[in-house]
């Protein structure tokens, strides 16, 4: 089951290209459902094209007048009432680097709700430390089409869901095993950057419907390893 999950994005706090959002977005669709997704500005502030590609993409743009912490308040009173009139979401993502979030954060803790940051190059380190993950944009761009990838582009890790990944993973160890060969680490690590989804891609996350992302090759297989479905043995891994 896909987490139901409702954004937050803090649009003066949280800069971004569009092209780089819409990546993210591509990402969230693909392996959450996403129930709420607002973005918070004085709009008359931002350019037009940027906020047409934006509601072409489905998000909901909402106009803040200019204020001493407005757009703050607006969030945090949005969501507030989004979580008590909707108790399916359990997992909300907050786009900002703004530390005024702390208490916010601390509400949605106490309300058993995941929090996720996705940040730019500003950011609080007291809210990266509040929250469950806390991550750069940059971690999040999900896999494009090769076809119109470019050498920066494919610097960029692309995403694949993590269940989707452990079916790969599990089918790798049987091809290789059938060869004769050892399924090492590394071995494995070659093979699945060869997925479709993956292949061009020098960096790949793996990413759970809990919202927690795995970076890093070993930190992935060593999640599959304490579900017991695999287990590394003398450095060969193995099904169960």
């Amino acid at each position: 089951m896909k987490a139901k999950i409702a954004v937050y994005w803090d649009v003066q706090n949280g800069k971004t290209s569009s092209s780089r959002i819409e990546h993210f977005y591509q990402g969230l669709i693909q392996t959450s459902d996403l129930l709420i997704s607002n973005a918070y500005a004085y709009w008359k502030d931002e350019k037009k094209s940027f906020e047409q590609t934006l509601s072409e993409m489905g998000i909901d743009m909402i106009n803040v007048l200019p204020g001493n912490n407005a757009v703050d308040y607006r969030i945090i009173q949005d969501c507030k009432k989004h979580i008590l009139s909707d108790p399916s979401i359990k997992t909300v993502v907050l786009i900002t680097g703004d530390g005024d979030f702390l208490s916010l954060v601390q509400y949605l803790k106490e309300s058993r709700v995941l929090v996720i940051l996705i940040s730019m190059n500003n950011v609080a380190e007291e809210l990266k430390n509040a929250v469950d993950y806390a991550y750069h944009i940059n971690e999040l761009i999900p896999s494009i089409k090769l076809d119109k990838a470019t050498p920066k582009t494919l610097d960029s890790p692309a995403i694949i869901p993590y269940e989707e990944a452990k079916k790969c993973l599990i089918e790798l160890i049987k091809t290789v095993k059938e060869k004769g060969k050892k399924a090492t680490l590394d071995v494995l690590g070659r093979l699945i950057k060869k997925h479709p989804q993956l292949s061009g891609y020098k960096k790949v996350s793996y990413y759970k419907s809990d919202g927690k992302y795995y970076s890093k090759f070993s930190k992935f297989v060593d999640a599959v390893i304490q579900e017991g479905i695999i287990q590394d043995c003398n450095g060969e891994l193995i099904l169960v």
